[in-house]
Formats: structure tokens, C-alpha cells, sequence
């Protein structure tokens, strides 16, 4: 190809990339997620009539894919089946069998079809320590204050990014992503000796489970406040549904199957919300009910090892 037919060929950036495939929902009929692109379609297929509206969509893909003179690489394309019973179709996208696999990255969180979360876990562990190895080499000076500033900025962002999806709950994986915490809190010094819980109370912070069941709270809080641009009625259809006991934003979990899903964020978190106080859970702002939350679970024997509540986080 000349250099003249390389300068010709037009190049979209991302904003008017996004801008271009706006359109491409129109008539979809399953959920879709589009992010610059990487394009998802999902649904819930559990007949034939299903396996068709799915198919439906994936035909219309291709339909826009022509008018607009673009093209899908179908051999990277992948299809994900969830679920034991599931009827593993095939589907096809202009004319090309999609492949299976087992593992998806969805914007840097590992989906494994079993939904387990153990591959998820080693990657950020394996991050998060790579991390606390460079500031143990690269820094001489270690001080109290500054180790706790490069922690903080640089390795448990690793350990919580999108953690609300992927919130561990085998012993195993808890105790891997605790680990790199426990690492981190033998680096600084004057820490010899003492036993983790102790060493939290003297840097006051948290121990990194109790600060996960801590966010879920303040997630929960925020969807019916409408602070996330989430759909509150879908992830709690019963929110606020009974008022013979608790607070009137008492949720009710959903009935389930699967061992799995009972560590689904809206499950998991049905029993510690609903405990809340209402002058809690009623408050106006985010900032109020973080500071009303920490006092709420300090008052039911909630600690996390870090001294003052609100004060570690």
C-alpha cells in the first residue's frame, strides 16, 4: 500500500468512534453494552423462543455492520454460556459460527462461566503485590506517613477496583487478598511483633473484608438515592416493599438455586442492610450516612481493627 493510500484511509477517534455505532441498539431486543469497541449482548435464554430473539439480534449486528461499512471480527468474537443446564446454542454472525469460552475480561474483571471469582482474586493479588515489591525496592526513606500514602494510592486500589461484583467468599481467596495487607503492614517500621490486628489499630486502618461489607452498604445506599445510574427496582424489586419491621428501605433478597449466587451483591447484602437503623439509612446525603454508618456498625460490635470509626477508610 503507498503512502498516499495510507494517508487517505480515514481514522475515527474514540469520541466520534462512540458517536458512530450510536445507533447500534435500534431494535435490539436482548441487553446490550457498549464501550468504545467492545460490544456485548446478553439475555436470559432458557427455551428456543429465546435462542431466536438472541439469534434476531445477532443477525440484525450484522445488518447494521453492511449499511455502515464496517465489519465485526468474527473470529474474536466469543460466546459465553452461564449456567449447568444451559443448552450451549450456537449462534453465527454474518455467516460465521462464533466461538465459546470460558473467560471473559469485562473493563479489567475476570467472568469465568462457573462465575467463580478464584481467577479474578490471583490477578489482583498478583498486581496488588507486584506493587508492594516496587515500593519496598524503589523506596529507602520509609516512613510512616509516606508508606501509608503509597499504599493507599497505589496498591489497595488494585484489591477493591470493582470489588462489588467480584466479592470473594471462600476463605481462601479472602485471606489471599488480606495477605497483601498483612505484607504491606510488616514493611513499615516499629510493626515487628505485633499481630495484625494490632498493627491495624496502630496505622489505623481496616482490615480489607470489613471495608468490602462497608462498601456494599454504601452502594446499597446509593441506588435507590439515585446516585448510580442503575436500575434500583431490577437489582431490588422488593425494596421498601415490608414495613412490619426495620426501616422503610428494607429489601428482601431473591429466592435461589445455586450456593453461588448466595454471594451475589444483592444478596449478600440483604441482612446487614435491612439491620441498619432507619435515622440511618434515611439520612440526605452520601457523606452524612458514610459517617452514620461507621457509628451504626461500631454500635452493633462491627469493627474492622482501626481504632475511631470513620477514620480509617
Amino acid at each position: 500500500m503507498s503512502r498516499n493510500q495510507l494517508e487517505s484511509r480515514p481514522v475515527l477517534g474514540p469520541q466520534l468512534f462512540t458517536i458512530y455505532i450510536n445507533d447500534l441498539d435500534e431494535g435490539i431486543k436482548c441487553s446490550i453494552s457498549k464501550f468504545v469497541d467492545d460490544t456485548k449482548l446478553g439475555g436470559c435464554v432458557s427455551c428456543e423462543e429465546d435462542t431466536k430473539r438472541m439469534q434476531g439480534d445477532l443477525d440484525r449486528f450484522g445488518e447494521w455492520a453492511n449499511s455502515w461499512q464496517m465489519q465485526f471480527n468474527v473470529d474474536i468474537c466469543e460466546v459465553i454460556h452461564f449456567g449447568g443446564k444451559n443448552r450451549k446454542t450456537d449462534y453465527y454472525l454474518n455467516g460465521g459460527r462464533l466461538g465459546k469460552g470460558e473467560v471473559q475480561r469485562d473493563l479489567g474483571v475476570i467472568v469465568h462461566q462457573s462465575l467463580k471469582v478464584g481467577m479474578q482474586v490471583q490477578q489482583v493479588v498478583k498486581k496488588a503485590n507486584a506493587m508492594l515489591a516496587f515500593i519496598a525496592r524503589g523506596f529507602e526513606y520509609r516512613s510512616r506517613e509516606v508508606l501509608l500514602q503509597l499504599y493507599k494510592a497505589l496498591v489497595r486500589p488494585h484489591l477493591e477496583y470493582c470489588v462489588q461484583f467480584w466479592s470473594p467468599n471462600l476463605r481462601k481467596n479472602i485471606l489471599a487478598i488480606e495477605g497483601v495487607q498483612r505484607r504491606f503492614t510488616r514493611l513499615i517500621p516499629g510493626m515487628a511483633g505485633l499481630s495484625y490486628d494490632e498493627r491495624l489499630d496502630r496505622l489505623v486502618l481496616y482490615s480489607l473484608e470489613f471495608r468490602r461489607s462497608r462498601g456494599d452498604l454504601i452502594e446499597t445506599y446509593k441506588i435507590p438515592k439515585g446516585l448510580d445510574r442503575l436500575d434500583a427496582g431490577r437489582l431490588f424489586p422488593m425494596l421498601g416493599k415490608s414495613r412490619t419491621r426495620g426501616h422503610s428501605l428494607r429489601i428482601e433478597g431473591k429466592p435461589f438455586r445455586a450456593e453461588i449466587r448466595k454471594n451475589f451483591f444483592t444478596q449478600r447484602v440483604v441482612n446487614l442492610w435491612n439491620s441498619l437503623p432507619q435515622e440511618t439509612v434515611e439520612v440526605s446525603s452520601l457523606a452524612i450516612f458514610k459517617r452514620e454508618l461507621d457509628m451504626a456498625l461500631v454500635a452493633k460490635g462491627i469493627r474492622g481493627y482501626g481504632g475511631k470509626a470513620g477514620t480509617g477508610f
